[in-house]
């Protein structure tokens, strides 16, 4: 990734970040004064590092979240931007104190920012009183901030340290950064020891100040000349002059730069052109700034995101214990390797435990073991690639050895007679596979490929048309009851001379017949949409019918004096009830049988009892002049059956026999004869064609359209059957009568008395 694109992915992180947290800050800051576990209050400065700020915000509220903290966070801006209007926070500090004062006083307060914490250190009254106060992100050392009259660019504060301060009580504690100027500057000693002059680069920034009190406390009692290079006092212009002529034996101290005393904001290209100035210039740097393409290096803080720290600690003073918690943050010397090869600077002349950056290593130095990682799986690959290549040879030879035996015992395990045919008719090359051959016209010594040929050969024969003609040819012969595919392919070499005949023979009998069973099966299912088609035209019809009859009679009855007229045009609305509801009946049967949702709930049955009532309730449909009688039965049986399902078939069976029998009887029974029982309708109606006794029992048949009925009656008789283990069937002559029966295993009786 580039500077450029790093530098804007951290700019949009950063207003991510910014944007999350003010509207977190501004959706809580008038609802939290009244909690009943208090608050949290974090105090930002927003000062130009405000993306450091926001991270550290973020990561607080994640680590005090997870560790268990419930109290509601508010975040206050302070709103510090530059320097010159630093007389006015103090007062905003105040006013943000006191307004958390009293009953809105948090639990604790987090104040991130060296300009928001010189702010509370300056105030002259502690508002939050024992109110435990954790800071991050300040330095050690600090000021105190001016009044509105002080003239800011001749401003010479005193340092302060935070321990001896005298206003920090016992409920102070956080992360700051010690800067250590006496090894920054032993440093600079051990490296030139002949050095006069000390350069010290400070912004017009509370930082800045801050750094500039600082280092000039720990050396005021020094030989060493102290150049003030004040950001105050200078823009980046005059700065860049006065570093041209900089004596010599002099060493740049860089603290900080980001704002001159325009108020013009810089980044790191200003500082890139301080250096062009003097390159020749050792500099060291106190807070980071400069390494890695200006300083040589320096004694600096090891920075690090703060908030999760904080967050500890705050849970830390939370839980009771109410003890001092101000931690340095660790100091490391860090180097940068680059500037110490142009400084001609050894490594040993520097403190040990240096950290170092841009360490410009070889190519083969910084990658060794990955070089020497791919050189070893190279060397093995080489290695394989020439066992593999002798492993292949000698199989290549063995193969070639045996490719014509290999070949012959594919081709004569492929379940197809092969044959290579030179233009003369003579075989050159054949499989073992036998498949029957086209039969000769005038005999089988007539056939080109006999043993000793006679002419004429056959007039329709294949492979004489693919040799005089050299085209291919395919066919299917039949052979009593198997099917062979015939396939003659002419062979050409690369200059199209014609070499002969492929001939390939092959038994398709299986394929074949399941063409034949496919084109059945297509046929039928074809025949069953038509028949779905014709069910469906014909259940429109049956459903309207009594529809029709239900509602025409229902209207007429309202305007009918007539008692007895009343009578029969309420019977006609009871007979088209009942027809409509077999018509619902057997539609949602057969939808269930189809489902495999059909139950069936088998108990003790009366036979005779059931067939009498059978034989009642029939008799009371019947409206033509025939007998119904049930007239075969045994003195006594009980079977263990389902009463409804048996009486569904048996009343289905005698409806039909009463929809095509005019005259004559019904008669239906049961006999028990070679371990079955056997189940019998047998009426004198029109009876059944022989050729549509097999189809009567399927969906959606009937013999004639002009009687009513849906033809799913008997399909469904025949499903349930089946269900009860049983066979059902019909014997008829067309013009005499029918015999609708069916049997069942006699294992479901449970009481006989023959």
């Amino acid at each position: 990734m580039t500077k450029a694109v790093h530098y804007l992915y951290n700019k949009i992180r950063f207003i991510y970040l910014f944007v999350i947290i003010s509207v977190f800050a501004h959706s809580v800051n008038h609802q939290i004064y009244t909690h009943e576990n208090g608050t949290i209050l974090i105090i930002s400065s927003y000062n130009p590092d405000t993306h450091n700020i926001t991270q550290n915000i973020s990561e607080f509220m994640d680590e005090y979240k997870r560790l268990g903290g419930n109290s509601p966070v508010v975040i206050e801006n302070l709103n510090c931007k530059s320097l010159p209007e630093a007389p006015l926070w103090k007062s905003r500090m105040f006013k943000l104190l006191r307004k958390y004062s009293g009953n809105n006083q948090p639990k604790a307060v987090v104040i991130l920012g060296q300009e928001g914490w010189a702010s509370y250190l300056s105030q002259d009254k502690d508002l939050l009183q024992d109110v435990p106060v954790i800071c991050g992100m300040v330095s050690r050392n600090f000021v105190i901030l001016p009044d509105s009259n002080t003239n800011l660019a001749n401003w010479a504060p005193k340092s302060y340290d935070l321990e001896s301060f005298g206003k920090i009580k016992h409920h102070v504690g956080g992360l700051v950064y010690s800067y250590d100027i006496k090894k920054n500057v032993d440093l600079i000693f051990k490296l030139y020891p002949k050095t006069k002059h000390i350069a010290l680069i400070t912004d017009n920034s509370y930082g800045g100040i801050a750094l500039q009190a600082l280092v000039k406390k720990e050396i005021a009692d020094n030989v060493v000349d102290l150049i003030e290079l004040d950001g105050r006092k200078y823009d980046i212009y005059q700065i860049n002059d006065i570093i041209k002529d900089l004596p010599s034996q002099t060493v740049l101290l860089l603290g900080s730069w980001r704002v001159d005393k325009n108020d013009s904001y810089y980044i790191g290209n200003a500082t890139h052109a301080m250096k062009a100035i003097r390159p020749e210039l050792p500099a060291f740097s106190l807070t980071s700034i400069g390494l890695g393409y200006w300083a040589i290096g320096g004694c600096i803080p090891r920075y690090h995101p703060e908030g999760k720290e904080l967050a500890r600690k705050v849970i830390k003073i939370l839980s009771g214990d109410k003890g001092q918690y101000i931690t340095d943050v660790p100091n490391i010397y860090n180097f940068d390797a680059e500037q110490l090869k142009v400084f001609s600077i050894n490594n040993d002349m520097l403190p040990k435990d240096s950290v170092f950056t841009n360490i410009d290593e070889s190519i083969f130095l910084k990658y060794k073991y990955e070089i020497l990682s791919i050189t070893i799986l190279i060397l093995a690959i080489f290695i394989i690639l020439i066992l593999i290549f002798l492993a292949r040879t000698n199989k290549l030879k063995n193969k070639l050895l045996g490719l014509q035996r290999d070949n012959e015992l594919i081709l004569n395990n492929i379940q197809t007679s092969l044959a290579f045919i030179n233009p003369d008719y003579t075989i050159k090359w054949k499989n073992n596979i036998s498949v029957s051959c086209e039969k000769p016209q005038y005999g089988i010594g007539h056939c080109p490929l006999s043993a000793s040929p006679i002419i004429p050969y056959c007039d329709k024969c294949s492979l004489k048309k693919v040799i005089n003609e050299h085209k291919k040819i395919e066919k299917i012969s039949k052979f009593s009851d198997c099917y062979v595919h015939f396939t003659y392919i002419p062979i050409f070499d690369d200059e199209n001379k014609f070499l002969g005949v492929i001939l390939k023979k092959e038994d398709v009998t299986k394929e074949k017949k399941a063409e034949n069973e496919l084109r059945r099966a297509k046929e039928k299912a074809e025949g069953a949409d038509k028949l779905k088609t014709a069910f469906l035209a014909n259940m429109s019809h049956e459903i309207r019918t009594p529809l029709n009859a239900i509602i025409g009679f229902s209207n007429l009855m309202a305007t009918v004096i007539d008692d007895n007229e009343r009578k029969e045009y309420a019977k006609i609305i009871n007979s088209s009830n009942d027809h409509l509801l077999q018509l619902i009946n057997d539609i949602l049967d057969i939808a269930k049988i189809e489902a495999g949702t059909l139950t069936f709930i088998d108990s003790a049955t009366d036979l005779n009892s059931l067939l009498s009532e059978i034989e009642l309730s029939s008799q009371l449909k019947s409206t033509n002049d025939i007998e119904i009688a049930f007239t075969e039965k045994l003195p006594q049986c009980t079977i263990m059956i389902d009463r409804i399902r048996l009486s569904q078939v048996i009343t289905n069976l005698i409806n039909n026999s009463i929809k095509f029998t005019e005259k004559g009887y019904i008669h239906f029974g049961y006999q028990h004869e070679d371990q079955e029982l056997y189940f019998f309708v047998e009426d004198t109606g029109f009876g059944i064609a022989q050729g549509k006794k097999e189809k009567i029992f399927e969906r959606f048949v009937k013999l004639n359209d002009f009687v009513p009925g849906t033809g799913l009656g008997l399909s469904i008789c025949q499903m349930i059957i089946k269900k009860m283990k049983g066979v059902i069937g019909v014997n008829s002559e067309e013009g005499k009568g029918s015999t609708f029966w069916f049997r069942l295993p006699d294992s479901i009786i449970i009481q006989n008395n023959a």
